[in-house]
């Protein structure tokens, strides 16, 4: 089995180059898109194992992009991460419910173990420290009662 592939899409240079450089090193194969409009196209040419979106993008924002791609049946169930340094756009996903679209949410600046835990999750990579599975792939916990013991 090859690398697993990762798409970063963000219009901050310093932020593309940091995000690929940490994944590379951990042994993605690591794909960047300036705007969401590119990251669009790559994601209509290529097969990626997660995505990271940032929220704010010129052309098209990470929520638009990630609106489409849960609509379409090839993409609907890329794992992806909305990425953000803006807070009050933070709270506005909150309030519209967007953020549910994605399997992670994440503030910038993260931390780099935080960034590679997230990401091993969300491309259920099982080497390394966590094999926590993405939130989409969580199974929902039981309604079941449990059974009353005997005195």
């Amino acid at each position: 089995m090859g690398k697993k592939r990762v798409l970063i899409a963000d219009d901050d240079t310093d932020v593309l180059e940091v995000i690929k450089a940490i994944l590379e090193h951990e042994g993605y194969q690591v794909f960047t898109a300036r705007d969401g409009e590119q990251a669009f196209k790559l994601l209509r040419k290529r097969a990626f194992d997660a995505v990271i979106l940032d929220v704010v993008m010129p052309k098209c924002t990470g929520v638009k992009l990630l609106q489409l791609m849960r609509k379409s049946s090839r993409m609907k169930d890329i794992p992806a991460m909305l990425l953000t340094g803006n807070l009050l756009e933070t709270k506005r996903r909150e309030e519209d419910g967007s953020i549910q679209l994605a399997d992670d949410f994440m503030t910038k600046p993260f931390n780099t173990r935080d960034l590679i835990k997230r990401v091993r999750a969300l491309t259920n990579d099982v080497k390394g420290a966590s094999q926590e599975p993405s939130v989409r792939a969580q199974p929902k916990a039981s309604a079941q009662p449990k059974a009353k013991q005997k005195s």
